[in-house]
């Protein structure tokens, strides 16, 4: 007589094959996937405390040992080099550019154009101040034809309104864009992007009026006939 037991356990069973689970070793990471790993997880911290935050702060961040931090990177210095250029990448601006209907009315699109190179100016500046910087970003959209090719993209349904090259409006644009994003600037007036899109698409001086003042005469006594 068997047992309960070995009623139960005598006979091996077999399981469907969808209740099998097979476990496999995680891929370790390339050294470059690494890098990118470890970045993008320290990048929120480096935009807050730049160059004074420490190893183990960075190491903590990534969810990795310090050793690993050091082994991916070299050296502290490089992981913060390799950050700084990661914040100041101009993806996100051309992205937010890209975004900007090509349908809007032409002033409207030219406050969308500026209010994104504000952003943009206003994150360079915050992050160069973070890390301590001094002139120019090792970063420069500026250098860089893709900005100005989603400009001329974004303005083309208008070049029959502008009388300079789209070119030249979209360095007008970065230029009082620029201005406008330094607060010194703007301490005792400050201009919003409508504004100063207004100014760009129509100037200072009223449609219709002559470029010069008329001419004042100057009237003068006639003079007395002298009597003999």
């Amino acid at each position: 007589m068997r047992s309960e037991r070995s009623l139960t356990y005598a006979r091996p069973v077999a399981l469907p094959p969808e209740f099998l689970v097979v476990r496999e070793r995680a891929r370790p990471l390339a050294p470059e996937e690494r890098r990118e790993a470890i970045l993008d997880a320290v990048l929120p911290l480096l935009r807050e405390r730049g160059r004074e935050v420490t190893s183990r702060e960075l190491a903590e961040a990534a969810g990795v040992a310090e050793g690993t931090i050091f082994r991916a990177f070299g050296d502290k210095d490089s992981l913060l080099e390799a950050g700084l250029i990661k914040l100041l990448a101009p993806e996100v601006f051309r992205e937010e550019l890209r975004r900007i209907p090509l349908d809007l009315p032409f002033e409207d699109k030219l406050a969308c154009i500026i209010d994104a190179l504000r952003v943009r100016f206003g994150e360079v500046f915050r992050i160069m101040t973070v890390f301590g910087l001094e002139g120019p970003p090792p970063v420069r959209e500026a250098g860089n034809p893709e900005w100005l090719q989603i400009v001329r993209e974004l303005l083309a349904p208008d070049a029959h309104r502008l009388g300079v090259q789209v070119d030249t409006v979209a360095w007008y644009l970065r230029l009082v864009a620029f201005g406008a994003s330094i607060e010194p600037f703007n301490h005792f007036r400050s201009f919003d992007s409508a504004e100063l899109a207004g100014i760009i698409a129509h100037g200072v001086a009223v449609a219709g009026v002559p470029p010069h003042p008329p001419a004042r005469t100057t009237a003068f006594p006639a003079t007395r006939p002298s009597v003999a």
